[in-house]
């Protein structure tokens, strides 16, 4: 994701300029000429460990410790910070909500435009049809993912909760094995499914007496999620401090 953001932005015709491409200590390209690493002419920035420069936004695509250093170091330099970090636990998420008092910080399950407009709709639906409809949430990635279920799948899981005024903590399940028993109404359940080179795909259904409807969203390429990324970037630029979500900004 990282190499994607710097190409795109890059190719965004000067709209972007990179300030400081970072990577974690004692990573192979430390102190490299971050062109090279693109594969194209040298940019004169070199890939380093901090943010040590002044910068408008950082977008971060790291992990959960990696992060709370970026937020660290925006905090410090007055720079917004768009963060797509997924696996961020209640007391990650508290410093982010903390740091917001001081820059504007957006934190995305998935940084893909079209995916963030299906949360809404998720929740709408959910709103609108209620429990009657049984909800089950499945989602597909590539083998290499290392969580599960993704960031993505919790937050629909969170969106229909929300949508029926529920506690996704009490109502969600994640898989099913064994004698598990009759359906509770009102339940929500999460699937994850591994393989192959798949980019990521969702699948929301409402399944009812008599019929189903799913809302669905299929990435075909990981592009999508750089360019939501650093459409955030470009819009949190210059904001006042707060916690933002990307209905903010749509």
């Amino acid at each position: 994701m990282g190499t994607t953001v710097g190409r795109l932005a890059c190719a965004a015709d000067g709209d972007f300029r990179i300030a400081a491409p970072l990577e974690r200590k004692a990573h192979a390209s430390l102190g490299q000429d971050y062109g090279a690493i693109l594969g194209r002419e040298p940019l004169g920035v070199r890939v380093a460990d901090r943010l040590t420069v002044d910068a408008d936004a950082l977008i971060d695509f790291s992990a959960p410790e990696a992060a709370l250093e970026r937020l660290a170091e925006c905090s410090e330099r007055k720079a917004a910070l768009v963060v797509g970090t997924t696996g961020l636990d209640k007391k990650a998420l508290a410093q982010f909500e903390k740091a917001s008092k001081k820059i504007p910080i957006l934190i995305a399950s998935n940084m893909s435009l079209g995916m963030n407009l299906v949360f809404q709709l998720v929740e709408e639906v959910a709103r609108k049809l209620g429990t009657s409809y049984d909800i089950e949430i499945v989602e597909t990635h590539h083998r290499n993912k290392v969580d599960a279920p993704s960031g993505s799948a919790l937050t629909l899981g969170q969106a229909a909760a929300r949508g029926r005024g529920l506690d996704p903590d009490r109502a969600t399940v994640y898989g099913r094995r064994g004698a598990v028993g009759k359906r509770p109404e009102g339940e929500i359940a999460i699937h994850a499914v591994r393989g192959g080179d798949i980019v990521g795909e969702h699948v929301v259904s409402f399944i009812s007496e008599g019929e189903t409807v799913e809302i669905s969203h299929r990435a075909r390429s990981r592009e999508i999620f750089a360019r939501g990324a650093l459409h955030a970037a470009r819009a949190l630029s210059g904001r006042k401090p707060g916690l933002y979500t990307f209905k903010d900004l749509l």
